[in-house]
């Protein structure tokens, strides 16, 4: 919006070693007021001195006549470029006086404001929002025509202004601050000509919008960028992008893409990746999460092409999918070393997000093999990284740390936390995931679980606001429980024949272990002795729900006994005493 300012923080530590602005010795120093406040007012509510000089090209008002006369008031200390600081007092002061600028004069001050400060700064990034807007306000499409009668001049800085528009919002995307990121990128892409650079900004546009978890927008950033890709290698590259965060996000989604046109993705990129690069790593990685029947050979590629191009990042995913394909065969404590091996490489990746992921992934094969002690405290310090981050990532530490509770069976910790829930989820009511619906099934959970049943009906409903389709057990779980505590039979046979999803471990024990109640709740014999034996190999965890699952259809009181016994040797206390309440 025309003459729109930001504010900007005082930053106390900056220091510059740009010299004062001298005028030369013939221009006259009596300028008058409205002229000073009008540079002022271009650079902003609050402005300096030196630019201000340099705008009036040579003549150095005595800025203190506008202190006197209450319009400006110089603010003390060391400010963000070096120069005495001042704040004009009023907002429409400044208002006023910036829009009495003609629109071309307007322009050519920012951009004079921008140079000089690019200049005297030296294009730090403790500017890159001022150099942003003021670069930008110079360009506006609406102005150029008035204010750029040079076209190399115009072009420069355009230039100048998608540089530092980009700058800016890698810095707000770093800091997580989404929505000013995208602002920031969408206004260089009014800006930018070139073919090249508009692809780089919509794949730019595509990253901070998967960083944001918002799907649609993700997947329509990148179908831009790829419309605009020129060549093999930069449409391979694309295709790898948005086939990986796809299946690495997979929660973002309100409906789950097709299959199909998932695969085909991963085809596309996996034939325009020749061997050894980073786009093919990407696309064998997303491979291992899309297909149903993992295949460890893929993983294995996928692990040595990471390590061989060095790409810790890369290398951390393809630990990971070598730790899922090992989950997804039932081999439990060879999924836990590949998380162990991926939580060792924390430290050195500097993405939060992605450090967010590594502890959440670690949850779950920790507790498949009575690890809790474990499982808790990579729960904490997902939550811990995840404070610092969007909604949407604060979610996913609850995510973490609820889960850890459900496994466990401690109900009232769960309960302790529902009010800090559920503002979570409402916090994050407009980022579609599937935590949002879990985390309330699971407080309806605890609530029918210690005897409120009406509270547990109104957290069922409020999770309806959040559905999402095709995620089968992940919300199935928490559903099946309650249909179990309900003794809802039917419901619970129903819930029993939907799909299940295996993109990732999160929830998956959790599912396993309420599959197993729930078939010996309706006295599905046939099942059970077909499948408790395959579920609960490997995992000390869901050996006594195996166990407790036979005793009850086979009518073998001994059996649940040692199923008590063997939650009770895994400090599973609740679980425990559930157990022997059946004997």
């Amino acid at each position: 919006m025309s003459g729109s300012q930001p504010t900007y923080p005082t930053v106390s530590s900056f220091r510059t070693r740009s010299r004062r602005f001298s005028p030369p010795a013939s221009t006259s120093w009596n300028r008058p007021r409205k002229q000073r406040s009008r540079r002022a007012a271009v650079i902003g509510r609050t402005f300096w001195s030196g630019p201000v000089y340099a705008l009036l090209e040579g003549a150095e008002p005595d800025l203190r006549l506008l202190e006197d006369r209450d319009f400006v008031r110089h603010v003390s200390g060391s400010s963000i470029i070096g120069e005495r600081e001042f704040v004009i007092k009023h907002a429409l002061t400044r208002e006023v006086a910036y829009e009495s600028l003609p629109r071309a004069k307007r322009a050519r001050l920012h951009a004079g404001f921008a140079d000089w400060l690019e200049r005297v700064g030296g294009g730090r990034d403790e500017h890159a929002s001022l150099l942003a807007h003021h670069y930008a306000e110079a360009a506006r499409p609406e102005d150029v025509d008035l204010a750029w009668q040079d076209d190399a001049e115009l072009a420069r800085i355009r230039g100048r202004a998608v540089t530092w528009l980009r700058r800016a919002a890698e810095l707000a995307v770093g800091r997580y601050e989404m929505q000013d990121g995208l602002s920031l990128l969408h206004r260089a892409l009014a800006l930018e000509e070139g073919v090249p650079g508009r692809m780089e900004l919509w794949r730019a546009i595509a990253r901070a919008n998967a960083l944001y978890w918002d799907a649609e927008e993700f997947w329509s950033a990148m179908h831009h960028a790829i419309e605009l890709a020129d060549s093999d290698d930069a449409t391979g590259d694309l295709y790898a992008e948005l086939a990986f965060q796809t299946l690495v996000r997979s929660g973002m989604w309100r409906t789950l893409p097709d299959r199909l046109l998932i695969d085909g993705w991963i085809d596309r990129a996996l034939e325009l990746s020749p061997a050894g690069t980073q786009r093919r790593a990407k696309a064998l990685i997303a491979r291992c999460y899309h297909d149903r029947e993992k295949s460890l050979e893929l993983a294995r590629e996928a692990s040595d092409l990471a390590a061989g191009i060095g790409d810790t990042a890369l290398v951390s995913y393809a630990f990971d999918v070598l730790g899922l394909t090992a989950f997804a065969a039932g081999d439990y404590e060879e999924a836990l070393v590949w998380q162990q091996r991926r939580v060792a490489l924390a430290d050195e990746i500097d993405d939060p997000d992605h450090q967010a992921d590594i502890y959440f992934n670690a949850i779950s094969p920790a507790a498949a093999c009575g690890e809790f002690e474990d499982a808790r405290r990579y729960a904490q310090a997902q939550l811990g990284i995840t404070r610092a981050l969007s909604p949407h990532h604060r979610l996913h530490g609850m995510l973490g740390v609820l889960l850890v509770d459900e496994l466990a069976g401690t109900w009232p910790r769960i309960r302790q936390l529902q009010a800090e829930t559920e503002r979570m989820v409402e916090e994050n009511a407009a980022t579609p995931c599937i935590g949002n619906e879990r985390l309330l099934l699971v407080c309806a959970l605890a609530e029918m679980l210690e005897g409120d049943e009406d509270e547990a009906r109104r957290l069922e409903r409020q999770s309806e606001r959040h559905h999402m389709e095709g995620y089968g057990m992940v919300t199935g779980g928490p559903r099946l429980q309650l249909a179990l505590q309900r003794g809802d039979l039917d419901r619970v046979r129903a819930l029993l024949e939907e799909a299940w999803v295996r993109r990732t471990t999160w929830f998956h024990v959790s599912s396993l272990a309420t599959r197993l109640d729930a078939l010996a709740a309706i006295r599905d014999r046939d099942r059970l002795e077909s499948e408790a034996t395959r579920i609960a190999t490997g995992s000390r965890y869901l050996e006594p729900f195996a166990l407790r699952a036979l005793g009850l259809v086979r009518g073998d009181e001994q059996l649940v006994e040692r199923a008590a016994e063997r939650f009770a040797a895994l400090g599973l206390d609740w679980h425990s005493a559930r157990t022997r309440d059946l004997l």
